[in-house]
């Protein structure tokens, strides 16, 4: 308990054992007790919590975590949807279970939002907003939005963090940060899924989501970059009225997109905007490289018959001229049924292990591509041949980019809206003018002579910069100063071993100095005497005694002998 108390704030400490009560009843008593953590808990709970586990059997592991990551609260559900981007780690079902997580909380008080502006802009409310409404038209769990009218008359919408969230984060984060080091020390088998680089990776991004005049930017650069397709309209932002606690943007009337029998009524052809919204997409994708990573129903509204609207940008992906290319490529392979060309464009990628065997990872790859090109076209998934890439790749140690993980999980929510809107829409139909276009540019004059042109700047550049380095590289050796510098690679815990084991062996020279001095010391009988014998003599018994004890208590302990 005291080295807890020590780890954790007292608010933490009780924090901790909330999510530790949560988490037993939704069966992870078993969890809890590898890691150590039922000290936290009361007889009585250890009692019921395995009882819980035995009544949680019918359900699957994915449907608990995600239910407990609901009564968990905020930073959970976003930790779980942040997960749902990593398909190279967690399985399908988990991926599925983690994409249904639904920020929809109960909405805070209106006079903590009147607060809340009146800190982010340094002045009252009622300067800045010429009125609120006090109903919220949505509520999440970090912020929650509501109506308002600018002092100029314009409708707009205001995002308005809630307080204190920002604390309660980064105490959930350190939780978790905590949760993941037990994990690795006492589940070994977590190891391969790096629990504590999640929990990292989880922290940056949520970071970066609760700085709004960042999602306002990206925002921005979406209005700019659509500004010529009447199909998408992006809301423009008013950035005097914007801060890092609260985002003020345009007001938009539309349907959610998930909302079928509406816009039915409203005489919406859906079948035109499933195309649309894949269409944009693969625009954001092939053309701009920068796209929306976060394409759940709730972010994409219809404003007309032929007309979506984008909202919610605090979440975006990047895909670079490299990662376009090969991505163009593997969207024509797929059509083409080219299992040579897409074994290729992952072999080049270079994101394979040195030591991976590349002669079953291309039957194994291609006997997978073979079960999808004898289905029917229309009813081929892209996002479950991506699935299974990622366990192919898992089982291969390949290591897939965070950006291309993001884009996997788009293309799953973009075809679970397809299969909503228009059964018979296919993600792979929708790629291919982009995906044709960037291959058609790639080899079109002007790339070739671009890429001519780069290339001979490149070897100005290395002419240029040669004879100086070489200079360098002469004066070191001549100076004596040219050094080499070797790095050794898993021998990290031999060197451990090596100091243990040389501290032990110093440690047992020392007690055996103790006996034989205290020996010569009884033998010559000088000094002072306690009970008839030399007091020294016992001292140094006794202490000798002592640090032997404590040398073998420290080598039973490790399990080596």
């Amino acid at each position: 308990m005291t080295f807890l108390r020590i780890h954790l704030a007292y608010k933490n400490l009780q924090r901790l054992r909330q999510i530790i009560t949560i988490l037993i009843k939704h069966g992870f008593y078993p969890i809890i007790e590898r890691i150590h953590l039922t000290k936290l808990i009361s007889l009585h709970q250890r009692i019921a919590g395995k009882k819980a586990t035995a009544a949680q059997d019918a359900l699957s592991l994915a449907v608990r975590t995600r239910l407990a990551f609901e009564e968990l609260g905020p930073t959970f559900i976003k930790f779980g949807q942040i997960l749902s981007t990593r398909p190279d780690l967690l399985s399908e079902e988990f991926i599925r279970e983690f994409l249904k997580l639904q920020d929809e909380v109960p909405p805070f008080p209106f006079q903590d939002i009147i607060k809340v502006i009146e800190q982010e802009f340094k002045r009252p409310a009622k300067e800045l907003f010429k009125e609120i409404e006090e109903k919220p038209i949505a509520a999440a769990s970090i912020a929650q939005v509501h109506k308002a009218v600018t002092m100029d008359g314009k409708d707009v919408v205001i995002k308005v963090q809630r307080p204190d969230i920002e604390a309660t984060i980064d105490n959930d984060i350190s939780i978790l940060q905590y949760l993941a080091k037990l994990i690795v020390k006492y589940i070994p088998e977590s190891r391969s899924y790096d629990p504590v680089g999640m929990v990292e990776e989880f922290a940056l991004t949520i970071k970066k989501e609760m700085d709004f005049t960042l999602e306002a930017s990206y925002t921005e650069r979406f209005k700019k970059n659509h500004s010529d397709d009447p199909r998408v309209f992006i809301p423009g932002i008013y950035w005097e009225l914007t801060g890092k606690r609260a985002l003020t943007m345009e007001r938009i009337d539309g349907i959610k997109i998930d909302n079928i029998e509406k816009l039915k009524a409203t005489g919406i052809d859906t079948e035109k905007i499933s195309h649309i919204v894949a269409e944009v997409l693969f625009r954001q994708v092939f053309e701009f490289g920068v796209f929306h990573g976060d394409l759940h129903s709730g972010n994409i509204f219809v404003a007309g018959p032929e007309q979506i609207v984008f909202v919610d940008f605090g979440i975006v992906g990047r895909i670079d001229k490299e990662m376009q290319e090969n991505l163009a490529d593997i969207f024509v392979g797929l059509v083409s049924e080219d299992y040579e060309l897409l074994t290729r464009v992952y072999l080049r990628m270079g994101i394979l292990p040195e030591d991976i065997d590349e002669v079953s990872f291309k039957r194994e790859y291609q006997d997978m591509l073979f079960s999808y090109f004898g289905k029917p076209f229309k009813r081929t998934s892209v996002g479950e041949l991506f699935m299974d890439y990622l366990r192919l790749a898992r089982r291969h140690k390949i290591k897939m980019p965070r950006e291309l993980l993001l884009l996997d999980k788009c293309i799953l929510e973009l075809e679970g809206l397809g299969r909503l809107l228009h059964p018979d829409v296919n993600v792979l139909v929708e790629s291919q003018q982009f995906a044709r276009k960037l291959i058609a540019k790639r080899f079109g004059p002007g790339a070739v002579a671009k890429g001519a042109i780069d290339t001979v700047r490149e070897y100005q550049t290395f002419i240029h910069s040669f004879p100086h380095q070489m200079s360098q590289i002469l004066k070191k050796m001549m100076s004596d100063k040219f050094t080499i510098d070797f790095v050794h690679k898993g021998l990290e815990d031999l060197m451990g071993e090596m100091d243990r084991s040389s501290n032990r062996l110093t440690f047992g020279v020392i007690i055996a100095a103790l006996i034989i001095g205290s020996s010569l010391v009884l033998a010559f009988g000088s000094g002072p005497k306690l009970f008839g014998f030399p007091f020294l003599g016992i001292l140094g018994f006794a202490v000798a005694g002592i640090l032997g004890l404590w040398l073998a208590f420290l080598i039973l302990r490790s399990g080596k002998f």
